[in-house]
């Protein structure tokens, strides 16, 4: 029985661990409160209503900052393996 590994027998990144490191790559990049703005929308489904009261910021700021965070993974992953900066 195999183990589960990082790497092909080559010893590279497959490709899904090469997507996930920089898909946290890109949320490191992401200043807090847009990395929180991110996670809660997109991933735990929260509308924008939801979030203005937790971030203290109206509904156009937040959907600024959401656009903003969007836009900085985006730029990861076209840029594999060298992260550009985002906001």
């Amino acid at each position: 029985m195999s183990t589960l590994s990082t790497a092909d027998a080559a010893g590279l990144p497959r490709p899904a661990d090469q997507v996930w490191t920089t898909f946290l790559s890109a949320l490191e990049a992401l200043p807090a409160d847009a990395r929180l703005l991110l996670l809660l929308h997109d991933v735990a489904g929260a509308s924008i209503e939801e979030l203005m009261p937790l971030l203290g910021l109206p509904a156009a700021e937040c959907r600024q900052r959401l656009e903003a965070a969007h836009a900085c993974l985006r730029a990861h992953a076209r840029h594999l393996g060298a992260p550009p900066a985002c906001p």
